[in-house]
Protein backbone atom coordinates (compact mmCIF):
# COMPACT_ATOMS: atom_id res chain seq x y z
CA UNK A 1 0.00 0.00 0.00
CA UNK A 2 1.16 3.52 -0.84
CA UNK A 3 0.25 6.12 1.77
CA UNK A 4 0.40 9.85 0.93
CA UNK A 5 0.56 12.01 4.06
CA UNK A 6 -0.71 15.55 3.45
CA UNK A 7 -0.77 18.57 5.75
CA UNK A 8 0.63 22.04 6.44
CA UNK A 9 4.15 22.63 7.77
CA UNK A 10 4.60 21.78 11.47
CA UNK A 11 1.44 19.66 11.53
CA UNK A 12 3.20 16.47 12.62
CA UNK A 13 3.42 14.58 9.33
CA UNK A 14 6.88 13.10 10.01
CA UNK A 15 5.84 12.05 13.52
CA UNK A 16 2.72 10.40 12.15
CA UNK A 17 4.73 8.43 9.60
CA UNK A 18 7.29 7.37 12.20
CA UNK A 19 4.49 6.07 14.41
CA UNK A 20 2.61 4.18 11.72
CA UNK A 21 5.09 2.98 9.09
CA UNK A 22 6.38 -0.59 9.34
CA UNK A 23 10.11 -1.28 9.38
CA UNK A 24 10.04 -2.73 5.87
CA UNK A 25 8.14 0.21 4.35
CA UNK A 26 9.88 3.06 2.52
CA UNK A 27 9.52 6.56 3.97
CA UNK A 28 9.89 9.58 1.65
CA UNK A 29 10.46 12.72 3.72
CA UNK A 30 11.92 15.76 1.93
CA UNK A 31 13.47 17.28 5.06
CA UNK A 32 15.33 14.08 5.89
CA UNK A 33 16.44 13.62 2.30
CA UNK A 34 17.93 17.13 2.33
CA UNK A 35 19.72 16.38 5.60
CA UNK A 36 21.10 13.16 4.11
CA UNK A 37 22.68 15.25 1.35
CA UNK A 38 24.33 17.50 3.94
CA UNK A 39 21.79 20.24 4.65
CA UNK A 40 22.28 21.48 8.19
CA UNK A 41 19.04 23.47 8.39
CA UNK A 42 16.16 21.39 9.79
CA UNK A 43 12.87 21.99 7.96
CA UNK A 44 14.44 24.65 5.73
CA UNK A 45 16.99 23.53 3.15
CA UNK A 46 18.81 25.99 0.87
CA UNK A 47 20.50 25.58 -2.50
CA UNK A 48 22.05 23.39 -3.72
CA UNK A 49 20.62 20.93 -1.18
CA UNK A 50 17.05 21.90 -2.00
CA UNK A 51 17.32 21.16 -5.72
CA UNK A 52 19.21 17.91 -5.17
CA UNK A 53 16.74 16.76 -2.52
CA UNK A 54 13.77 17.57 -4.76
CA UNK A 55 15.33 15.57 -7.60
CA UNK A 56 15.95 12.59 -5.32
CA UNK A 57 12.44 12.81 -3.90
CA UNK A 58 10.86 12.98 -7.36
CA UNK A 59 12.88 9.98 -8.54
CA UNK A 60 11.91 7.99 -5.44
CA UNK A 61 8.22 8.75 -5.88
CA UNK A 62 8.32 7.77 -9.56
CA UNK A 63 9.95 4.44 -8.70
CA UNK A 64 7.44 3.79 -5.91
CA UNK A 65 4.49 4.47 -8.20
CA UNK A 66 5.91 2.52 -11.14
CA UNK A 67 6.66 -0.58 -9.07
CA UNK A 68 3.87 -0.20 -6.50
CA UNK A 69 6.31 -0.31 -3.58
CA UNK A 70 4.87 -0.16 -0.07
CA UNK A 71 5.73 3.35 1.08
CA UNK A 72 4.78 6.43 3.07
CA UNK A 73 5.16 9.66 1.07
CA UNK A 74 5.02 13.02 2.85
CA UNK A 75 3.58 15.49 0.35
CA UNK A 76 2.35 18.72 1.92
CA UNK A 77 0.33 20.06 -0.99
CA UNK A 78 0.15 17.81 -4.07
CA UNK A 79 -1.09 19.31 -7.31
CA UNK A 80 -4.06 17.95 -9.24
CA UNK A 81 -1.69 16.20 -11.64
CA UNK A 82 0.24 14.63 -8.78
CA UNK A 83 -2.98 13.47 -7.13
CA UNK A 84 -3.97 11.79 -10.38
CA UNK A 85 -0.67 9.91 -10.40
CA UNK A 86 -1.27 8.73 -6.83
CA UNK A 87 -4.79 7.76 -7.82
CA UNK A 88 -3.57 5.54 -10.63
CA UNK A 89 -1.43 3.71 -8.06
CA UNK A 90 -4.48 3.27 -5.78
CA UNK A 91 -2.79 5.27 -3.03
CA UNK A 92 -4.32 6.22 0.29
CA UNK A 93 -4.38 9.86 1.41
CA UNK A 94 -3.92 10.75 5.07
CA UNK A 95 -4.64 14.36 6.03
CA UNK A 96 -2.79 15.52 9.15
CA UNK A 97 -4.44 18.82 10.04
CA UNK A 98 -4.40 19.93 13.70
CA UNK A 99 -5.51 23.45 12.76
CA UNK A 100 -3.62 26.62 11.89
CA UNK A 101 -3.18 27.78 15.50
CA UNK A 102 -1.58 24.51 16.54
CA UNK A 103 0.73 24.53 13.51
CA UNK A 104 1.86 28.10 14.20
CA UNK A 105 2.48 27.28 17.85
CA UNK A 106 4.45 24.14 16.96
CA UNK A 107 6.54 26.04 14.41
CA UNK A 108 7.44 28.60 17.08
CA UNK A 109 8.27 25.89 19.63
CA UNK A 110 10.49 24.11 17.08
CA UNK A 111 12.21 27.39 16.16
CA UNK A 112 11.47 26.70 12.51
CA UNK A 113 13.23 28.80 9.83
CA UNK A 114 11.99 32.18 8.64
CA UNK A 115 9.15 31.77 6.19
CA UNK A 116 7.52 28.80 7.93
CA UNK A 117 4.70 30.90 9.39
CA UNK A 118 3.84 32.29 5.96
CA UNK A 119 4.03 28.79 4.45
CA UNK A 120 1.51 27.58 7.03
CA UNK A 121 -0.84 30.48 6.30
CA UNK A 122 -0.46 29.89 2.53
CA UNK A 123 -1.39 26.22 3.00
CA UNK A 124 -4.60 27.14 4.81
CA UNK A 125 -5.38 29.90 2.31
CA UNK A 126 -5.04 27.41 -0.54
CA UNK A 127 -5.38 23.85 0.82
CA UNK A 128 -5.00 20.87 -1.50
CA UNK A 129 -8.15 19.47 -3.05
CA UNK A 130 -8.59 16.04 -1.48
CA UNK A 131 -11.53 13.68 -2.04
CA UNK A 132 -13.71 12.16 0.62
CA UNK A 133 -13.78 8.40 0.85
CA UNK A 134 -15.58 5.49 2.41
CA UNK A 135 -12.76 4.48 4.76
CA UNK A 136 -12.19 7.74 6.59
CA UNK A 137 -11.90 7.88 10.39
CA UNK A 138 -13.96 11.05 10.83
CA UNK A 139 -16.39 13.02 8.77
CA UNK A 140 -14.23 15.22 6.56
CA UNK A 141 -15.41 18.55 5.25
CA UNK A 142 -14.19 18.47 1.69
CA UNK A 143 -11.90 21.37 0.76
CA UNK A 144 -13.48 22.56 -2.47
CA UNK A 145 -12.45 26.12 -3.11
CA UNK A 146 -11.38 27.90 -6.25
CA UNK A 147 -7.64 28.32 -6.39
CA UNK A 148 -6.48 31.91 -6.08
CA UNK A 149 -3.23 33.70 -6.80
CA UNK A 150 -2.35 37.28 -5.85
CA UNK A 151 0.35 39.77 -6.88
CA UNK A 152 1.55 43.24 -5.99
CA UNK A 153 0.79 45.18 -9.14
CA UNK A 154 0.40 48.77 -10.36
CA UNK A 155 -3.23 49.89 -10.21
CA UNK A 156 -4.25 53.06 -12.04
CA UNK A 157 -7.53 54.95 -11.87
CA UNK A 158 -9.85 55.40 -14.82
CA UNK A 159 -12.03 58.51 -14.82
CA UNK A 160 -15.07 59.66 -16.76
CA UNK A 161 -15.47 62.93 -18.68
CA UNK A 162 -16.13 64.78 -15.43
CA UNK A 163 -12.93 63.47 -13.89
CA UNK A 164 -14.77 61.21 -11.48
CA UNK A 165 -13.23 57.81 -10.78
CA UNK A 166 -15.03 54.91 -12.42
CA UNK A 167 -12.60 52.01 -12.37
CA UNK A 168 -9.04 50.72 -12.48
CA UNK A 169 -6.37 49.29 -14.76
CA UNK A 170 -3.81 46.75 -13.62
CA UNK A 171 -2.40 43.23 -13.86
CA UNK A 172 -4.24 40.34 -12.24
CA UNK A 173 -1.39 37.93 -13.11
CA UNK A 174 2.21 38.10 -14.31
CA UNK A 175 4.00 35.60 -16.54
CA UNK A 176 7.30 33.73 -16.14
CA UNK A 177 7.73 34.47 -12.44
CA UNK A 178 7.97 31.74 -9.80
CA UNK A 179 5.74 32.80 -6.92
CA UNK A 180 5.92 31.85 -3.24
CA UNK A 181 3.79 28.78 -3.92
CA UNK A 182 6.30 27.43 -6.46
CA UNK A 183 4.08 28.11 -9.50
CA UNK A 184 4.94 29.85 -12.78
CA UNK A 185 2.27 31.05 -15.21
CA UNK A 186 3.26 31.02 -18.87
CA UNK A 187 1.93 33.31 -21.59
CA UNK A 188 -1.11 31.78 -23.24
CA UNK A 189 -2.44 30.24 -20.03
CA UNK A 190 -5.55 32.44 -20.20
CA UNK A 191 -6.08 32.33 -23.98
CA UNK A 192 -8.69 29.56 -23.99
CA UNK A 193 -10.74 30.86 -21.07
CA UNK A 194 -10.79 34.40 -22.46
CA UNK A 195 -11.94 33.11 -25.85
CA UNK A 196 -14.65 30.84 -24.46
CA UNK A 197 -15.89 32.57 -21.30
CA UNK A 198 -15.21 36.22 -22.08
CA UNK A 199 -15.12 36.56 -25.89
CA UNK A 200 -15.83 40.31 -25.84
CA UNK A 201 -12.16 41.22 -25.31
CA UNK A 202 -12.30 39.93 -21.74
CA UNK A 203 -15.25 42.06 -20.67
CA UNK A 204 -17.63 40.73 -18.03
CA UNK A 205 -15.27 39.08 -15.54
CA UNK A 206 -16.64 39.68 -12.02
CA UNK A 207 -14.50 41.92 -9.78
CA UNK A 208 -14.62 41.15 -6.05
CA UNK A 209 -13.05 42.22 -2.79
CA UNK A 210 -10.72 39.43 -1.63
CA UNK A 211 -12.60 36.64 -3.47
CA UNK A 212 -15.59 36.92 -1.13
CA UNK A 213 -18.17 35.71 -3.64
CA UNK A 214 -20.60 34.60 -0.92
CA UNK A 215 -21.34 38.21 0.03
CA UNK A 216 -23.14 40.20 -2.71
CA UNK A 217 -21.95 43.43 -1.09
CA UNK A 218 -18.33 42.42 -1.81
CA UNK A 219 -18.95 42.54 -5.57
CA UNK A 220 -17.08 45.60 -6.87
CA UNK A 221 -18.12 45.45 -10.52
CA UNK A 222 -17.03 43.89 -13.83
CA UNK A 223 -14.02 44.02 -16.10
CA UNK A 224 -14.35 46.02 -19.28
CA UNK A 225 -11.40 44.23 -20.89
CA UNK A 226 -8.82 41.54 -20.16
CA UNK A 227 -5.91 40.73 -22.46
CA UNK A 228 -2.65 38.83 -22.33
CA UNK A 229 0.41 40.91 -23.14
CA UNK A 230 4.11 40.17 -22.69
CA UNK A 231 3.94 40.99 -18.98
CA UNK A 232 0.80 39.21 -17.87
CA UNK A 233 -2.98 39.38 -17.74
CA UNK A 234 -3.87 43.06 -18.05
CA UNK A 235 -7.36 43.98 -16.92
CA UNK A 236 -9.52 47.08 -16.87
CA UNK A 237 -12.57 47.12 -14.66
CA UNK A 238 -15.40 49.21 -13.32
CA UNK A 239 -15.73 49.79 -9.58
CA UNK A 240 -19.07 50.87 -8.15
CA UNK A 241 -17.89 53.81 -6.03
CA UNK A 242 -21.51 54.57 -5.17
CA UNK A 243 -21.40 51.83 -2.54
CA UNK A 244 -19.75 51.90 0.88
CA UNK A 245 -17.51 49.03 -0.20
CA UNK A 246 -16.41 50.85 -3.33
CA UNK A 247 -15.54 53.94 -1.31
CA UNK A 248 -13.68 51.84 1.25
CA UNK A 249 -11.61 50.00 -1.36
CA UNK A 250 -10.87 53.28 -3.13
CA UNK A 251 -9.59 54.81 0.11
CA UNK A 252 -7.41 51.77 0.85
CA UNK A 253 -5.92 51.91 -2.65
CA UNK A 254 -5.39 55.65 -2.49
CA UNK A 255 -3.50 55.40 0.80
CA UNK A 256 -1.48 52.43 -0.46
CA UNK A 257 -2.83 50.22 2.32
CA UNK A 258 -4.13 47.82 -0.33
CA UNK A 259 -2.30 47.53 -3.61
CA UNK A 260 -2.67 43.99 -4.88
CA UNK A 261 -4.79 42.13 -7.40
CA UNK A 262 -5.70 38.49 -7.61
CA UNK A 263 -7.60 35.99 -9.71
CA UNK A 264 -9.58 32.82 -9.03
CA UNK A 265 -8.95 29.91 -11.36
CA UNK A 266 -8.90 26.20 -12.02
CA UNK A 267 -5.89 24.39 -13.47
CA UNK A 268 -6.79 22.84 -16.81
CA UNK A 269 -3.22 21.95 -17.80
CA UNK A 270 0.07 22.09 -15.93
CA UNK A 271 3.20 20.10 -15.16
CA UNK A 272 6.10 19.96 -12.72
CA UNK A 273 9.40 21.21 -14.18
CA UNK A 274 12.42 19.73 -12.42
CA UNK A 275 15.25 21.94 -11.20
CA UNK A 276 18.62 21.70 -12.90
CA UNK A 277 22.26 22.61 -12.51
CA UNK A 278 23.42 25.40 -14.82
CA UNK A 279 26.71 25.57 -16.72
CA UNK A 280 28.00 28.24 -14.34
CA UNK A 281 27.48 25.98 -11.34
CA UNK A 282 24.32 27.64 -10.06
CA UNK A 283 21.04 25.80 -9.58
CA UNK A 284 17.68 26.62 -11.10
CA UNK A 285 14.93 25.42 -8.73
CA UNK A 286 12.01 23.35 -9.94
CA UNK A 287 8.51 24.79 -10.23
CA UNK A 288 4.97 23.91 -11.26
CA UNK A 289 4.18 25.37 -14.68
CA UNK A 290 0.61 26.59 -15.14
CA UNK A 291 -0.11 26.16 -18.86
CA UNK A 292 -3.89 26.51 -19.17
CA UNK A 293 -6.15 28.13 -16.59
CA UNK A 294 -9.90 28.60 -16.36
CA UNK A 295 -10.56 32.11 -15.04
CA UNK A 296 -13.60 32.85 -12.86
CA UNK A 297 -13.08 36.26 -11.26
CA UNK A 298 -10.50 38.89 -10.36
CA UNK A 299 -10.19 40.57 -6.97
CA UNK A 300 -8.51 43.40 -5.13
CA UNK A 301 -6.80 41.80 -2.13
CA UNK A 302 -4.82 42.77 0.98
CA UNK A 303 -2.27 39.90 0.96
CA UNK A 304 -0.43 38.46 -1.99
CA UNK A 305 1.34 35.31 -3.16
CA UNK A 306 3.29 36.69 -6.12
CA UNK A 307 5.41 39.72 -5.17
CA UNK A 308 7.00 40.32 -8.58
CA UNK A 309 5.88 43.85 -9.40
CA UNK A 310 6.09 47.26 -7.73
CA UNK A 311 3.27 49.00 -5.90
CA UNK A 312 1.84 52.04 -7.64
CA UNK A 313 -1.60 52.91 -6.31
CA UNK A 314 -1.28 56.40 -4.83
CA UNK A 315 -3.37 57.96 -7.59
CA UNK A 316 -6.00 55.22 -7.62
CA UNK A 317 -9.57 56.45 -7.61
CA UNK A 318 -8.81 60.13 -7.01
CA UNK A 319 -11.45 62.53 -5.78
CA UNK A 320 -12.58 60.83 -2.57
CA UNK A 321 -12.56 62.61 0.78
CA UNK A 322 -9.17 61.69 2.34
CA UNK A 323 -10.66 62.01 5.85
CA UNK A 324 -13.44 59.53 5.19
CA UNK A 325 -13.04 56.51 7.47
CA UNK A 326 -13.22 53.04 5.95
CA UNK A 327 -15.67 50.47 7.26
CA UNK A 328 -13.74 47.37 8.23
CA UNK A 329 -15.75 44.30 7.40
CA UNK A 330 -14.65 40.67 7.74
CA UNK A 331 -13.96 38.73 4.59
CA UNK A 332 -14.51 34.98 4.66
CA UNK A 333 -13.97 33.48 1.22
CA UNK A 334 -15.93 30.27 0.88
CA UNK A 335 -16.46 29.21 -2.72
CA UNK A 336 -16.52 25.78 -4.35
CA UNK A 337 -13.11 24.76 -5.55
CA UNK A 338 -13.31 23.68 -9.17
CA UNK A 339 -10.46 21.23 -9.62
CA UNK A 340 -10.72 18.16 -11.83
CA UNK A 341 -9.24 14.70 -11.86
CA UNK A 342 -9.74 13.67 -8.21
CA UNK A 343 -12.11 10.75 -7.82
CA UNK A 344 -11.24 7.49 -6.09
CA UNK A 345 -8.52 8.12 -3.50
CA UNK A 346 -9.31 7.09 0.05
CA UNK A 347 -8.89 9.77 2.69
CA UNK A 348 -8.16 9.49 6.39
CA UNK A 349 -8.73 12.79 8.21
CA UNK A 350 -6.50 13.09 11.29
CA UNK A 351 -7.83 15.84 13.59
Amino acid sequence: MIHVVVGPPASGKSTYVDEHAAENEVKVDFDRIAQAFGSGIPHGSVEPFRTVAFAARSAAIRRILDENIDAWIIHSRPSVEQVEAYERADAEFILVDPGIDQCLEQAADDDRPEGTEQAIRDWYDDPPNLPTGKNQHTQHKENRMMLTKTIRTPVKARTNEDGEPTGFTGYAAVFDNIDLGGDKIIKGAFAQTLASRYPDHGAGIPVYWNHDTDDPFKNLGLTTSAIEDEHGLKVEGDIDTGTELGKQVAKLLKENRVSQMSFAYNVEAGAWVDGQKNDDGTFTPGYYELRQLDLFEVSICPIGMNQATEVSAKKALLGLDPDQQPHDEPSTPSTPRLADGIRRLRLLDIQ
